[in-house]
């Protein structure tokens, strides 16, 4: 566990001070994350990250996805006694890449306070990709909630600002 903490902070401090890392950067730190939680949560906590080779090395703004997987661990998972499970996919397209962070949790309901992280990241995604950066929030069935972040592909520069 203290290697992965080590790790997760190493990596997530120098990543705040840049603008952009990869794919494949962010899912390593993903992952160290998670490992920690799992400490914590023990079998409570599972996950599962699919994200193909092919997408890796596309560069991505930072610290998009660990608050996605933050909010699935505490708001999703934690409040079910038996836990459940965080599945990371990532995909491309000719124009679109999709990344989506799915729980097994208690899902998002009336009353929940999306809090500042989700507003923060729709910023973000605003001031990088303009209208063409998404977050999208659905109902993970048959439980859970699913949180879909999608932007112009990176080999597509005419739809990135910057």
């Amino acid at each position: 566990m203290l290697e992965d903490l080590i790790h997760y902070l190493r990596t997530s401090l120098s990543k705040t001070r840049s603008e952009t890392t990869t794919i494949g950067q962010e899912m390593e730190m993903i992952r160290s994350y998670m490992n920690i939680f799992k400490v914590r949560m023990g079998e409570r906590l599972r996950y599962q990250v699919d994200v193909p080779d092919s997408i890796k090395d596309i560069p991505f703004p930072p610290m998009l996805i660990q608050p996605l997987v933050e909010n699935a661990i505490k708001h999703g998972l934690e409040p079910k006694i038996e836990g459940g499970e965080v599945f990371i996919r990532g995909e491309e397209n000719e124009e679109i890449l999709r990344l989506e962070i799915a729980d097994t949790g208690v899902g998002f309901y009336e009353e929940s306070n999306p809090g500042m992280g989700l507003s923060n990241i729709r910023e973000r995604l605003q001031s990088i990709y303009g209208d063409k950066g998404r977050l999208i929030l659905e109902d993970n069935r048959p439980c859970g909630l699913k949180a879909i972040i999608e932007v112009p592909h990176a080999g597509n520069k005419s739809n990135h600002r910057g």
